[in-house]
């Protein structure tokens, strides 16, 4: 979506919606209502993972280089939508009707993300945008005269012959969506005209002609409109030019719209067409939450695609629609970004989520190849107050229990522009057996999202050779550049992947804490750029004097446990001393590092140290070491001194407790609310930061402030994990 005027009908229907949207992001929390319960039955799947949703308009640069892999790769993204709109020389308009310049730099620009988005490491449909190649921007001028005006259809047709020409000259797959928004400002004629209905005939009956097989998309209208698509259905089925996607921006609920959808084409006696939602969330909707809330609707719609909306960076900022905001010259993830990555993780089969009510949903799902499942929570109104997620069929999938149970991490998405990474509000172990549990999840602020995964409770460390390439809980996919030599002597498992093409891109997608890279390292190999989830790349200098075919050449943070993804670019220079260029990955050292447990009541070696007003009591069956030191003595204060590099904080959920600041190194104090409907009595409340290893001190203050739920004003701690 282009911000621009519409048809009165259509411009006053956005109009409604926005103000109405724009109301329910400020809405009252859910504080006074009973706490909405999702069932995610692990043991129920619907069917794979698709990865709708996972789309952009507009989301790449001009030259579809931007954004990096890095920013791109986690995301896993499944479509995309261009056409060079707002680009100078206004298309085949601005050239008199005819292939100048203007043309040549708009099909260039959507061929070049298109040849982005369709080599490997990806694979996502790319959607043609053929009026905004054309030139129907909203930046045409008044004089344009629009395709098939007074029945003529010749100039419509020699544009045409020109696009498929340079598609297929391109080596490119792309699906012709072929007239965008048809009304206002894109096509004055209007919808459902006679002018507009032989414009679309036209395209259809040529693209086809000219390129068998090639797919089309349409019609492309605002919204959902339900009569508009009866009308549609009428006349192509009539007339011979049914598309083979049949598709529409913006609904209000997109499962329910897909099943109006359905109906129609099943009104109209068509059947093979393929649905599409190729533009979602209005402005005031790209929230964290409310994404979630959409990719979880998206996910049940059985759409094959959606793209998210692009309204403050049209067209060719590659921001990937603002979900990624610069920094200081440094494009940064935002929380979307995060949401789009955690959606990314959800892999294997869709698992079955019912109950909840209001506004309130989630997709989940789970990948026994990868021994791991997720649940996205989202919410479509801003709304804060308790969740409950009632995890059940956990008996059917054994292949998520590990020797220690079951770990199930709650990470927190906040709505935050940069945000740097999640926050694990939550943690607990399940012991082997379990068949069902509860996860409560306590919105903290509005339009938050939630990601909550679950994978087998270990200690063991993996080692993955750099030829894994089968799915599997650790593996490596390689983008174009790369090849592989085996029998090579002094390397794991005797193989090699290499490549010395700068830019070329390999990527490792592992479930852990940590994880260490072993490369070659020789007087022939270069540099290479290293990311994990999106964070900036650091180069990594492979040449040394002497050869070391299974270095440590990288090792991440601490990390939260639960999936994550490794970028490796080859970089465009190299050493001075090095005679080449070359990047040879040897293979991956994974595992949870050695994690220290500090009970809150300990006395001796790293312990806490409490001021006045602090209780204790033993004898607590669900806390650690039985022991509970405890407090609602506003202003009363903990302090924990630990060597490491991360300190997570495990605290009291309950109904009676109540809200403290947690901050590290006299940092500014993070606000933790231990309010929770059902009692969670050793889960993380707090994790921080990756600090910089050595000295640091955690400060506790009791507030003696309070959620309007909570029947209290306790604060009980638990004890603290402490990263090495």
């Amino acid at each position: 979506m282009r911000f621009t005027p519409r048809t009165a009908r259509h411009a006053l229907a956005r109009l409604l919606t926005v103000l109405l949207l724009a109301c329910g992001l400020a809405a009252p929390g859910r504080a006074d209502a009973a706490a909405p319960v999702l069932t995610v039955d692990l043991s129920a799947t619907t069917g794979p993972v698709t990865g709708a949703g996972a789309g952009f308009l507009y989301g790449l640069s001009q030259d579809g280089r931007g954004p990096a892999d890095h920013l791109l790769a986690p995301l896993a993204p499944t479509s995309a939508r261009g056409g060079g709109a707002r680009l100078d020389g206004h298309g085949w308009v601005g050239d008199g009707y005819a292939a100048g310049n203007g043309y040549r730099v708009r099909i260039d620009s959507a061929l070049s993300q298109a040849r982005r988005l369709r080599t490997a490491p990806y694979s996502a449909a790319y959607h043609l945008l053929v009026s905004d190649v054309w030139g129907a921007d909203t930046t045409q001028p008044g004089s344009t005269v629009y395709p098939c005006a007074g029945g003529d259809c010749a100039n419509w047709l020699a544009f045409l012959g020109r696009v498929t020409a340079d598609v297929r000259a391109s080596g490119q797959t792309v699906m012709f969506d072929i007239w965008n928004e048809p009304a206002g400002a894109f096509f004055p004629p209007g919808f459902g005209t006679v002018q507009y209905f032989q414009m679309w005939d036209t395209a259809v009956r040529e693209i086809r002609r000219l390129l068998p097989g090639a797919a089309i998309v349409g019609p492309s209208q605002a919204g959902f409109y339900p009569g508009d698509i009866a009308t549609f259905l009428g006349h192509v089925k009539a007339a011979g030019t049914v598309p083979d996607v049949l598709n529409w921006h913006f609904s209000t609920d997109p499962a329910a719209d897909a099943q109006t959808a359905r109906n129609s084409l099943a009104a109209a006696g068509i059947s093979g067409v393929r649905l599409s939602m190729n533009e979602y969330l209005f402005s005031p909707q790209q929230r964290a939450g409310v994404q979630a809330w959409h990719l979880a609707r998206i996910a049940r719609s059985g759409l094959v695609t959606a793209d998210h909306a692009i309204w403050t960076d049209c067209c060719v900022a590659g921001t990937l629609d603002s979900t990624l905001v610069p920094v200081g010259g440094t494009l940064r993830p935002t929380g979307q970004w995060w949401v789009y990555k955690a959606y990314a993780e959800l892999t294997g089969r869709l698992a079955t989520v019912t109950g909840g009510a209001g506004s309130v949903d989630a997709v989940a799902a789970a990948d026994q190849a990868r021994a791991r499942a997720g649940i996205l929570v989202g919410d479509s109104s801003g709304n804060t107050g308790p969740v409950t997620l009632a995890l059940t069929g956990l008996g059917a999938t054994p292949w998520l229990s590990g020797p220690q149970g079951v770990r199930v991490v709650v990470q927190r998405i906040p709505d935050q522009n940069p945000l740097a990474q999640p926050v694990v509000v939550g943690s607990q172990t399940l012991p082997p057996g379990t068949t069902s549990a509860q996860v409560p999840v306590t919105w903290q602020a509005a339009n938050d999202a939630y990601y909550v995964t679950l994978t087998p409770a270990t200690t063991a460390s993996a080692t993955v050779d750099g030829a894994a390439t089968a799915a599997g809980p650790h593996q490596f996919t390689y983008g174009a550049g790369w090849s592989q030599t085996s029998g090579v002597a002094d390397m794991y498992a005797g193989t090699a992947n290499w490549s010395h093409t700068a830019g070329s891109t390999a990527l490792l997608r592992f479930t852990g804490g940590q994880v260490a890279l072993r490369a070659v390292r020789d007087t022939d190999q270069g540099r290479m750029l290293v990311s994990v989830d999106g964070s900036v790349p650091v180069t990594v200098d492979d040449y040394a004097p002497a050869r070391n075919a299974s270095a440590v050449v990288w090792t991440s943070p601490v990390l939260d446990p639960g999936p994550h993804v490794v970028v490796i670019t080859v970089a465009p220079d190299r050493n001075p001393a090095s005679t080449g260029q070359n990047i040879a990955l040897d293979r991956a050292d994974v595992g949870q590092p050695q994690v220290t447990r500090v009970d809150a009541n300990a006395t001796t070696g790293t312990h806490f140290t409490y001021g006045s007003g602090w209780g204790v009591t033993t004898g607590v069956p669900d806390m650690y070491a039985g022991t509970a030191n405890w407090s609602f003595t506003a202003g009363s204060v903990a302090r924990l001194a630990f060597t490491g590099t991360r300190v997570a904080l495990h605290a009291v959920k309950d109904a009676d407790q109540a809200i403290m600041t947690v901050a590290v190194d006299g940092g500014a104090p993070v606000q933790v609310d231990d309010y929770a409907p059902v009692r969670n009595a050793s889960g993380v409340v707090w994790t921080s930061a990756v600090l910089a290893a050595g000295a640091h001190t955690l400060t506790v203050t009791v507030t003696g402030a309070r959620d309007p739920a909570s029947t209290g004003g306790n604060i009980a701690l638990d004890s603290a994990d402490i990263y090495p």
